[in-house]
């Protein structure tokens, strides 16, 4: 009997601490969030930085870094809400980051996932290789014709 009443005093104070990390993480997935001007930083920016897979792309004219900062500063980053992150091969396909003049960085890889110096988040408004097709067009803004 004594066994018994042990056995399920440990699988309940187990089960009880899993529901406790498992509620933990869904606050922290929902509460937690950084807008774009907490990763940029406040003020216009005179410098920015694109790389795709850690090669400088040439930036054409101002219109194509405003429209850059214009289609980032849209987004609001979360932390990522998945308990498993993905394969690596999938962390690891082409990404596109812009490096802002204060060192902070926002990444998208073909896949769709979003890197906020170089952590793996999420964004609010949904799906992100949709972020990486625009960011792209951007990048290469002679790729659309």
């Amino acid at each position: 009997m004594r066994k018994t009443v042990s056995l399920v005093l440990a699988i309940c104070g187990t089960l009880l601490l899993l529901l406790l990390f498992a509620t933990g993480r869904l606050i922290y997935t929902h509460v937690y969030s950084q807008d774009f001007s907490d990763i940029a930083e406040t003020g216009p920016q005179s410098t920015i930085t694109l790389t795709e897979n850690d090669v400088e792309v040439p930036q054409t004219d101002d219109n194509q870094k405003t429209a850059i900062i214009q289609l980032l500063s849209e987004q609001t980053y979360t932390a990522y809400p998945h308990f498993i992150k993905p394969s690596q091969n999938k962390l690891t396909a082409n990404r596109l980051t812009v490096t802002f003049q204060n060192g902070n960085s926002i990444g998208v890889n073909t896949d769709g996932y979003v890197f906020v110096n170089g952590k793996l988040r999420a964004i609010k408004s949904g799906d992100g290789r949709n972020l990486y097709h625009d960011l792209f067009v951007l990048f290469y803004p002679t790729a659309k014709e």
